[in-house]
């Protein structure tokens, strides 16, 4: 009977401390369980962000020469919400107006000396085509302010308000008046036009960090206002013919639909 008791006793001071130990390591697993966890949270939330003081950013359009344009640009944070984005370049054949234009669309508007009378016919080639024309290098410029609205500068959605300006140059040899034939040709001296492009938009966009390069999506809308010269050489039946430059303007609604890669410092 002694000897009973005394085995109830042990178990009973065996059992509680067994049942504590298994409490103790229990817990001690959920801890390392929940550790291991916000490591992994912490991880995933080191996410694309740029880092502390890399404010600048170096910018190409790589889409630009469809529009005659290979820019370079370059965006500067100012504060938590604000940025200045400018940029230069050089400009070519712009293919967009020209395809516009061969296929009627362009609606260019030329004043020639002698009016709406259609006195004179010009026999040298029409505005942007390119059959005896050749762009020669111009220039481009821009300036942008934007503001981003989440205030993480220069990440996420924006919208900015963006002028840009355009210098077209070409090169179109003179007519030559064949008497024997009755035919022109552009085999005389060499003429320079020109084409000026000034775009005032709207532009709304959204702009991605990652580790250090960057994506730049926009769509901008706006007004468009063109100018330059053209080469003429008017002829009729009866009257001397008239060679020189006439201007033209235009002013349309445009839409820009912009994509930019860059890379920040």
């Amino acid at each position: 009977m002694k000897k009973n008791i005394r085995i109830y006793i042990l178990l009973l001071l065996i059992l509680p401390s067994s049942l504590f130990a298994q409490q103790t390591n229990s817990t001690d697993s959920t801890i390392r369980i929940v550790f291991s966890s916000n490591e992994k949270k912490e991880t995933s939330f080191k996410k694309k962000r740029k880092k502390i003081g890399e404010d600048n950013i170096i910018k190409i359009a790589p889409l630009g020469f469809v529009s005659g344009a290979i820019p370079m640009y370059y965006e500067k944070v100012i504060n938590d919400f604000f940025t200045v984005q400018g940029g230069i370049g050089i400009t070519s054949r712009n293919y967009i107006r020209s395809a516009f234009q061969e296929a009627g669309e362009s609606g260019i508007q030329i004043k020639y000396p002698w009016g709406d009378d259609f006195q004179f016919t010009d026999q040298a080639d029409a505005p942007l085509t390119f059959e005896n024309r050749i762009a020669k290098t111009g220039f481009a410029f821009s300036v942008e302010p934007r503001l981003y609205f989440d205030s993480e500068t220069p990440d996420g959605s924006y919208f900015g308000v963006s002028y840009n300006f355009y210098r077209y140059n070409f090169n179109i040899p003179g007519i030559i008046y064949n008497s024997t034939t009755g035919s022109y040709s552009h085999n005389g001296d060499i003429k320079k036009e020109h084409e000026n492009i000034g775009d005032l938009m709207a532009v709304f966009g959204y702009h991605d960090i990652y580790d250090r390069l960057t994506t730049d999506y926009s769509v901008g809308f706006g007004i468009r206002n063109v100018s330059g010269i053209k080469y003429y050489y008017g002829s009729n039946s009866t009257d001397p013919a008239q060679e020189g430059f006439a201007p033209y303007k235009q002013n349309i609604f445009n839409v820009n639909i912009g994509l930019k890669i860059g890379y920040h410092f």
